[in-house]
């Protein structure tokens, strides 16, 4: 994990949790992310975008409803201003998956309108790929997981002013802080017990929760590292961002983990529509892990991962999924329960 101690900020450093004498302390933490002067906006208008993007394309589902590239492009680069914005996702994502998402939309204009592609309900290209689901897997991972770990949590982004307090948004540290927690996708009001809509990376929290719970840790460090950063205690807010970076890798690739599990029985069961759908989210949240760039797994068996998932649906095998789930595992101490609950 590396260190994010400016010469300045190291001055103004505050120890907490075990203090300069060695003696435990505590931060005194409020129950949910209620903090003043918190603007994470733009994340939260480019979670709606992404949430459009992929219903648009959903929309071609009914094998009729032709969905063109251009309307897409229009919707990822944000040509129109939906939602009174001009915040974008073409320019928050990172590459490979941004030159990839634009051949995805070409595809989406090539299939879309004809019920020959549409399977169980759902438009695939010819090699069985879901063009909405490895549109919105792949953005989770190469916009919201790694704008939120690689760059607002990096170096750079928490190197930065936390004196000077702009009303509304706070310092100039605490609003990168507020826009890494946006991309979470979890209500300031509370969480996991909460009555609002959850998006994206918290609702796929939830959806694990049962076999593999990292709701709370995740969140819970939210507020840690935005308190110390109000304390101006670095060496808490360190020890956060590294709770956040390794909880949501993981929980990365549970999600991973997860659908490989699904594709097995989908191969078992001889289900082509749903082995098509499965694979297609699993392959594409196994590729979400890349985006962290302070990530546990090695390139090496990152890309051991990629192979054991094969090109296309079809390729897959039972040995070789099964093979990714143990590298999977290996890499990040999963238990024998939750994988085989995930």
């Amino acid at each position: 994990m590396r260190k994010f101690l400016s010469v300045a900020a190291a001055a103004m450093m505050v120890c907490t949790f075990t203090s300069c004498d060695d003696e435990e302390t505590t931060l005194t933490l409020p129950t949910n992310y209620s903090f003043d002067n918190v603007d994470y906006s733009g994340q939260t208008a480019r979670i709606n975008l992404l949430s459009t993007l992929e219903s648009t394309i959903k929309s071609a589902n009914d094998g009729v409803t032709k969905v063109t590239k251009d309307e897409l492009v229009a919707i990822y680069e944000n040509t129109n201003n939906l939602f009174d914005t001009d915040k974008n996702i073409s320019g928050k994502t990172a590459e490979p998956f941004k030159s990839e998402a634009y051949d995805i939309f070409e595809k989406v204009e090539l299939y879309s309108g004809s019920s020959d592609n549409i399977i169980d309900g759902r438009l695939f290209d010819n090699d069985g790929h879901e063009m909405a689901q490895m549109t919105a897997k792949g953005l989770m991972g190469a916009l919201l997981y790694y704008q939120a770990t690689s760059v607002y949590l990096g170096e750079e982004k928490m190197n930065v002013d936390n004196e000077e307090v702009t009303e509304g948004k706070g310092t100039t540290m605490q609003h990168h802080w507020d826009e890494a927690f946006g991309y979470f996708g979890a209500p300031a009001s509370g969480y996991p017990e909460t009555d609002e809509a959850l998006w994206y990376w918290a609702k796929y929290a939830e959806e694990m929760s049962p076999a593999f719970d990292v709701r709370a840790t995740i969140y819970d460090a939210f507020i840690e590292g935005r308190t110390a950063i109000g304390n101006k205690d670095y060496k808490a807010r360190d020890a956060a961002i590294e709770t956040i970076k390794t909880n949501w890798e993981k929980l990365v690739a549970a999600c991973a983990v997860h659908y490989i599990n699904n594709v097995i029985a989908d191969i078992d069961a001889n289900d082509t529509g749903s082995l098509y759908h499965h694979w297609s989210e699993g392959q594409a949240f196994a590729k979400g892990l890349l985006y962290n760039l302070d990530k546990k797994i090695t390139t090496e068996k990152f890309n051991q991962v990629i192979s054991l998932f094969g090109e296309k649906p079809d390729d897959a095998e039972v040995p070789n999924l099964q093979q990714a789930n143990l590298i999977l595992k290996d890499v990040y101490g999963f238990t024998d329960a939750e994988i085989l609950n995930l």
